[in-house]
């Protein structure tokens, strides 16, 4: 087999420099039933207009998800949108080719927005000048009526103070990662990482052939501050996948009752579970994986690892993706909805 290995990657002032993900899009096929799973797996609505509903979590981000009816009636991922962190940076990929700006006034927080079009369909965006949600001191919750320190063996600080909870969706705080399925591996990964500050946290390599990396988790490379373990990651499609398509979306909720109790919520509410509740490996999340109203593959997460610019890339062979939890399906790494698009 010819060598197929992802070279060193590092990040430099040339490259556009991207603050934190923001929020994603999607068209469904029914967006009224998608609006149902959405309310159940936590999202807030932000704004609803004609055909098009904007969910917001409880953090920065003036929406995490844009959910538009699909006029063809299949459902589709549109891409990923990155805030860009500054308006230098902004310009600098409204001139990477094939760049397309546009106005975002209408839409919550403004703003403005440049959109890439890639290989088989899919999009990245690069967003600037959104207002930003002013954000509660306290955290929300829909299942937390109190919640104290961890009381362990050796040390106990909940001293006279309760646990109490009562069902409730899991309340999302923001978007975390997606990740991409890509026939074109090599060619993807080298524009994403050639134009944006994307750096591997993880490389992966097949059990049987060590010249082959097939999976990368990506972080944003931030210098000294910290950022989440991987906000992207890019896998090797299996040669008989012809197109690109998104694995998953991921979004961040606060503790381990808030994770359990969103799945319970989930289950009596009707909806299928995928994978979870469990603990990754790689960036330590503990997570769950669900199926939306179109059948994309959708997950809630805490606890996962940061990193920075000090933190190596770390290469390995393919593993156990989870440290406990359930049996991960055959058909985890599969496309499956309801209505291919």
């Amino acid at each position: 087999m010819p060598d197929m290995l992802i070279p060193p990657i590092t990040n430099d002032p040339s490259k556009v420099q991207l603050a934190r993900i923001s929020h994603v899009y999607f068209e469904h096929h029914d967006l009224d039933k998608f609006r149902e799973f959405a309310k159940d797996f936590g999202f807030a609505e932000a704004e609803v207009a004609k055909d098009c509903i904007y969910f917001r979590g409880y953090g920065v981000d003036p929406y995490v998800y844009v959910a538009t009816k699909s006029k063809d009636g299949k459902p589709r991922f549109l891409g990923p949108a990155f805030v860009a962190a500054s308006e230098e940076e902004f310009q600098k990929a409204s001139s990477i080719k094939g760049a397309k700006v546009m106005d975002l006034g209408s839409a919550p927080g403004g703003g403005k927005i440049v959109t890439f079009s890639r290989p088989d369909d899919t999009f990245f965006h690069v967003v600037y000048g959104q207002e930003e949600r002013v954000m509660s001191k306290e955290e929300p919750s829909a299942t937390h009526e109190q919640q104290g320190a961890f009381n362990k063996p050796f040390n106990k600080p909940r001293l006279g103070k309760f646990q109490r909870y009562h069902p409730g969706p899991a309340l999302v705080h923001k978007l975390g990662h997606f990740g991409y399925v890509v026939p074109e591996f090599d060619q993807e990964l080298e524009w994403y990482t050639s134009n944006f500050n994307f750096v591997p946290s993880d490389i992966l390599y097949h059990w049987d052939f060590s010249n082959i990396d097939v999976l990368t988790f990506m972080h944003l490379d931030l210098g000294e501050e910290y950022s989440d373990h991987h906000c992207f990651f890019m896998q090797r499609a299996e040669p008989h996948v012809k197109k690109t398509f998104v694995h998953h979306t991921s979004y961040e909720v606060a503790d381990f009752d808030t994770q359990l109790l969103g799945h319970d919520w989930l289950a009596k509410k009707g909806w299928e579970s995928v994978w979870g509740v469990g603990r990754h490996v790689l960036g330590s999340q503990i997570f769950d994986y669900w199926r939306d109203s179109s059948g994309f593959k959708i997950e809630h997460y805490t606890d996962g690892d940061v990193v920075n610019t000090h933190i190596p890339t770390k290469r390995d062979v393919v593993g156990p993706f989870s440290v406990w939890g359930p049996e991960v399906p055959k058909d985890f790494g599969d496309k499956s909805l309801e209505t291919t698009g």
